[in-house]
């Protein structure tokens, strides 16, 4: 495993730890070839599915029209993120 994919996997499993604070209503991992949905709230295997190195994750409306929302939920979970890139040294 990358060690790219490792990480994504970890942001994964904690937007689901929190993926109620985080409006996350659909995950689609195209590598493992499964979908998480809010309203079983497990993984299930996606049949006929292309496998692909990426991963689809989709949040209620209300959040996703209001990206100051947005931020401040996943600050409040992930810490805050830089709002400009760092000055080069």
């Amino acid at each position: 495993m990358r060690e790219g994919r490792k990480t994504s996997l970890a942001f994964i499993i904690k937007c689901l730890q929190n993926a109620d604070h985080l409006g996350i209503q659909l995950v689609i991992d195209y590598q493992l070839q499964r979908s998480w949905r809010c309203d079983r709230g497990t993984w299930k295997p996606l049949p006929s599915v292309e496998q692909g190195d990426w991963y689809h994750i989709e949040i209620e409306p209300l959040l996703a029209h209001n990206p100051d929302i947005v931020k401040a939920r996943f600050d409040a979970v992930f810490g805050a993120f830089p709002t400009s890139p760092p000055k080069p040294v």
